[in-house]
């Protein structure tokens, strides 16, 4: 087929004054009519001769005449488009597309036909009706209404129209609405895959399941998925007022009474059990007036004989406490102290509000995660190694804290390294040792086994006069041993923001509910069995070599299979039983991505 520029298309009708329709004249921007286009380079009109009366003549492009005087809805839309770039909309990225891809075919349309809006439209119209079940918003999309008859500037209007919404939703639902950098350009730094707004209309315009086709711009991960049926369900419910808050108190521990039992109760739909009294007989008074023998349970945890059952902290509700502490990630002890409690009370139940902002994220992550792959969920605390699109391991993690927070991105492991040395960074250096370091050089190094080393060599550090200067250029560094701070393994994807996992030799972290006070990097639980799963498709190296090199001097094993890394941050999802988990917004991506959705404006993109 033989593809005609928009330029020329235009060129030649205006240049070769063809009898355009009354209604096509009615649009063609004056601007245009009064000044002559420039000659396009290599066109047989290039230089066209000029008639006694100031005409230009030109030699009329055979094929463009055709195509016009063949479709008029075609030159309906070509013309539509001469008006709407010469008002620049073509600057635009998502129009400078519209123009390119008409532009290539002429014209001829899509969507429409003689005999009006094609079924294939009606069908699309339809599914970008339903946008809002994608977590987007179909007003965006400017879904345009099929008129009701065949007039083709009418037909061309429907046409550019619904290309152009097609367009805003396939790079909406495949890329986002927010720009990850614009949440936080240090820590956030993905770049979503937006499909090409010209293969976006193309494969909607030759697909047999249009339907299917729109779906399939959205992200392809099961997270995405089960978020997205979550958010139809959570929409679907009736509207209920939110609990009443459990207030703050004492740690309720097994046994216990206390008024906010009963809430607790409440909120974990537990019934009150029947538990006998702990004294049952009267005691005698000076009177002879039996009274009612009370212990305080504040001070003894036991069950007074006034207390009221349901205030009661008894076996039932201490089970159905680990279950939901189980399920939110924390320890399963059965005591509701002030982490407990928090998720009891939820710092941000708004489900819907925060489905829509992590299914956001979710179209910022790379659409092919990799059948093999590591993926760290920094509020959930937790690392996963899939193989061959199974979990195959998990472990508890320490990430950033919310100043030295974990970045969100992708890279690829590409190597270990056991007995590693861990070089200070900079800003490690210059914020916390500096001040330690001035007050005693050698000593502050001989407690921590550091070592300063300038040039390549290691040096005395009492021989530096340490100020902010020096703290930037003379490195420190730990050797290995068992205290190290990267402790006997650290695995390394090669990244701009220089984290990796490591091994800690500080264990007590890791059985905690919040785990978030690195530095940056990630300190993984039991990291041999994380390196086992890594090593899964490495036959020349297993664990038992690489703890065979332990104690021993700083070595790099490289990895021949590369395998994904993804730090993501989602602090809810939909597990495999379909139960929604929620997680503390640690970092406060989520609801800065709440906030920021309102105020994108589809056409400035």
């Amino acid at each position: 087929m033989t593809h005609i520029s928009f330029a020329r298309i235009i060129a030649a009708g205006l240049m070769a004054g063809i009898a355009w329709p009354v209604w096509a004249q009615t649009v063609v921007p004056s601007a245009i009519e009064a000044s002559p286009l420039p000659p396009l380079a290599g066109d047989p009109a290039a230089s066209p001769p000029a008639s006694p009366g100031g005409r230009v003549e030109s030699t009329v492009l055979p094929e463009v005449v055709e195509v016009l005087a063949r479709d008029p809805i075609a030159e309906a839309v070509t013309v539509a488009l001469a008006e709407d770039g010469a008002k620049g909309f073509a600057g635009k990225r998502r129009e400078a597309a519209i123009q390119s891809f008409y532009s290539d075919r002429a014209g001829k349309p899509l969507w429409v036909n003689d005999a009006g809006v094609s079924d294939r439209a009606e069908k699309v119209v339809r599914r970008l009706s339903l946008a809002e079940t994608d977590a987007l918003d179909p007003s965006a999309f400017a879904i345009p209404t099929p008129p009701v008859g065949r007039i083709p500037a009418e037909l061309a209007q429907f046409e550019i129209a619904l290309s152009r919404a097609v367009i805003a939703f396939a790079e909406e639902a495949s890329g986002g609405r927010v720009q990850p950098s614009s949440i936080n350009d240090k820590f956030i730094t993905r770049k979503p895959e937006r499909v090409d707004p010209i293969e976006a209309l193309a494969a909607v315009a030759d697909a047999i399941d249009v339907a299917a086709t729109l779906e399939g711009f959205n992200p392809p991960h099961d997270g995405f998925r089960r978020l997205k049926v979550m958010l139809a369900d959570v929409r679907g419910r009736p509207a209920e007022p939110a609990p009443e808050p459990i207030p703050e108190g004492k740690t309720l521990k097994p046994g216990m009474s206390d008024p906010r039992v009963s809430l607790l109760r409440q909120r974990l739909d537990v019934p009150a059990a029947v538990v006998a009294p702990v004294s049952p007989t009267p005691a005698p008074t000076a009177t002879g007036t039996p009274q009612l023998e009370v212990e305080d349970p504040a001070s003894t945890g036991a069950v007074g004989v006034i207390a009221p059952v349901d205030d009661v902290y008894d076996d039932a509700l201490v089970e159905a406490v680990k279950t939901f502490q189980r399920g939110a990630g924390l320890v399963a002890d059965g005591i509701v102290g002030p982490r407990t409690l928090a998720v009891l009370n939820g710092v941000d139940r708004d489900e819907e509000g925060q489905i829509v902002a992590n299914m956001e994220m979710w179209r910022w992550m790379p659409r092919d995660l990799g059948a093999d792959h590591v993926f760290v969920n920094i509020p959930e605390f937790m690392v996963r190694v899939f193989r061959h699109g199974a979990q195959i391991h998990e472990a508890r993690v320490v990430v950033g804290t919310q100043v030295n927070q974990t970045p969100v991105f992708s890279d690829e492991m590409e190597y270990l390294v056991v007995n590693p040395y861990w070089h200070v960074p900079e800003s490690i250096r210059m914020k916390e040792m500096l001040p330690l370091i001035k007050a005693d050089p050698a000593g502050y190094f001989r407690r921590h086994g550091y070592e300063a080393v300038w040039n390549g060599q290691v040096i005395n550090p009492a021989s530096v006069l340490w100020d902010e200067n020096a703290i930037k250029y003379v490195a420190i560094r730990q050797p290995p041993s068992e205290a190290n701070a990267l402790g006997r393994i650290k695995f390394m994807f090669p990244n701009a923001h220089a984290v990796y996992l490591h091994d800690t030799p500080s264990r007590k972290l890791v059985p905690r509910d919040w785990r978030a006070y690195s530095h940056g990097c990630v300190r993984v639980d039991d990291p041999m069995e994380f390196a086992r799963a890594i090593l899964e498709n490495e036959p020349d190296m297993t664990v038992a070599k690489l703890e065979a090199m332990f104690g021993g001097s700083e070595r790099r094993v490289d990895l021949t299979q590369h395998i994904k890394v993804h730090i993501g941050y989602f602090n809810v999802w939909v597990d495999e039983q379909g139960t929604l988990q929620m997680r503390d917004d640690i970092y406060g991506h989520s609801v800065a991505v709440k906030k920021a959705l309102p105020k994108i404006s589809t056409a400035a993109l």
